[in-house]
């Protein structure tokens, strides 16, 4: 599976498996990124700023949560109309990215 941002198979292979759903509104998401819709699997980082390609810094959301959260930080995004609209906050996030929270508070 070739991406834009030089993310080994192996573990995007990895990721794509542990995130089902997305990762912060939890929708199940369409297993292809070629899918198109709401549902749309897409590479989402946690720290905008990089690394692109590791693995702690990669998960899987929907197109919309990507679209809306941008180049936002997460907590900034987290008090955006969005996610206030859809319940999304660092309490309600899955684990990976409460993981990322909890390893990363001063770059999120």
């Amino acid at each position: 599976m070739a991406n834009s941002y030089n993310i080994p198979d192996k573990n995007e292979q990895k990721i794509r498996k542990r995130d089902k759903n997305c990762v912060y509104c939890h929708v199940k998401l369409k297993p292809y990124t070629r899918d198109k819709g709401t549902n749309k699997a897409t590479i989402e980082h946690m720290n905008n700023d990089g690394p692109y390609d590791k693995e702690w810094n990669i998960a899987i959301c929907c197109n919309s949560c990507n679209s809306r959260k941008g180049s936002m930080k997460l907590f900034d995004w987290f008090e955006s109309p969005y996610c206030k609209k859809n319940n999304i906050n660092k309490e309600t996030v899955a684990p990976v990215i409460k993981g990322w929270l909890n390893s990363s508070s001063q770059n999120a």
